[in-house]
C-alpha cells in the first residue's frame, strides 16, 4: 500500500460524521435558551426583536407560535416543569439605572403569574431558575447579597437556601435527573468552567478544564453526560462531556452554536446562526 492511500484511510478514519440537523425556526431574530416540553412536542424561548425580548411558545408539529404572556417587561430564561404543566421564568422590570429581575411560575392552562424569587429590599437580579425534577424546588442565582450566587427554594414558597458563597459568578444552573448534583457555570478558577455541587451546598467540584469559555451546562435525560456551550476551540459550539470522560464537540461548525438542551429522546437543540441569522435547531448525535 503506497503512502497516499494510507493517508487517505486516516482520513477518513478520524472523520466524524455531520449531525442530523432539523431547523425549526427560520425569522432569523436572535434567540435565547430554548427549552423542550418533557413530551418533546413544544420548544419555548426567549426571541430578541428591536429593543424588546419576549418568550414564545412553538408548537413542534403544527409550527404555530405564541406570546406567553402580554407583558411589555423582558422576559427570558424559561423551563418548563417537569410535568410540562408550568413554567419558570425570569421578569425584568426596567427601573431607573439597572433592572430588576425575578423569578415566576407561569401555569399554562390560564397563564397565571406567580412570583417565586423577587427583590428583598434593594434591586437584585433573581434569574436563570432550574426546577427539581420532583417538581418541589427550583434552583436560581441572585444577587441580593451582593455577588452573583446560587440558591435553592420551594416552589410553593419558604426560606432560600444559599448554595455557593464565592467572591466569583456563579451562573446558569441546571439539576440533575436523579436530583443528587447542580451542574452550573462559575469563573472562579478564571474563565468560565462547568462545576457540580449537590443541592444542599456540598461536595462542589470541577467538571471542565479548558482554556476558554464553558458555559449553559445541561444535563442529558439519561443523567450521563452534560451538554455545554465552549469556545475552547476558538469558535462557540455545544460539547457534550461524560461524568468520567473527555468533552466531544457535537456541533463542529464554523457558525455560532449556543445554549444547548437535550430532548427527551437524546437529541440536543441549541440555537445557530449557520444560515444567516440566529435559529433554533435540534440535532442527533452522531453515533
Amino acid at each position: 500500500m503506497n503512502s497516499v492511500m494510507i493517508r487517505m484511510l486516516l482520513v477518513m478514519a478520524t472523520v466524524v460524521a455531520e449531525p442530523e440537523l432539523v431547523r425549526l425556526t427560520s425569522d432569523g431574530h436572535l434567540k435565547q435558551r430554548p427549552c423542550w416540553s418533557p413530551d418533546g412536542r413544544q420548544v419555548v424561548f426567549a426571541r430578541h426583536q428591536g429593543a424588546t425580548i419576549f418568550l414564545f411558545l412553538r408548537d413542534l408539529k403544527t409550527g404555530q407560535e405564541e406570546r406567553l404572556t402580554s407583558h411589555t417587561s423582558a422576559e427570558f430564561d424559561a423551563v418548563f416543569a417537569p410535568d410540562g404543566l408550568s413554567l419558570l421564568l425570569s421578569f425584568d422590570k426596567t427601573s431607573p439605572g439597572q433592572g430588576d429581575i425575578e423569578v415566576y411560575r407561569l401555569a399554562l392552562a390560564d397563564r397565571k403569574l406567580t412570583p417565586l424569587a423577587t427583590t428583598q429590599g434593594a434591586l437584585s437580579h433573581e434569574e436563570s431558575p432550574c426546577w427539581s425534577p420532583d417538581g418541589k424546588r427550583f434552583a436560581f442565582t441572585s444577587t441580593r447579597h451582593g455577588n452573583q450566587e446560587m440558591y435553592v427554594a420551594d416552589v410553593m414558597g419558604g426560606d432560600w437556601q444559599r448554595l455557593t458563597t464565592d467572591t466569583a459568578i456563579d451562573a446558569h444552573p441546571s439539576w440533575s435527573p436523579d436530583g443528587k448534583t447542580i451542574a452550573f457555570a462559575t469563573n472562579r478558577w478564571g474563565d468560565f468552567e462547568i462545576a457540580l455541587i449537590h443541592p444542599d451546598g456540598s461536595n462542589l467540584r470541577r467538571l471542565t478544564q479548558s482554556k476558554g469559555l464553558d458555559d449553559y451546562p445541561a444535563w442529558s435525560p439519561d443523567g450521563r453526560r452534560i451538554a455545554f456551550t465552549s469556545n475552547r476551540d476558538g469558535n462557540l459550539e455545544i460539547y457534550v462531556q461524560p461524568l468520567d470522560g473527555p468533552a466531544i464537540n457535537v456541533t463542529r461548525h464554523e457558525a455560532i452554536d449556543n445554549f444547548a438542551a437535550w430532548i427527551a429522546d437524546g437529541r440536543i437543540g441549541f440555537v445557530s446562526n449557520r444560515d444567516g441569522g440566529f435559529d433554533v435547531y435540534s440535532c442527533r448525535l452522531a453515533e
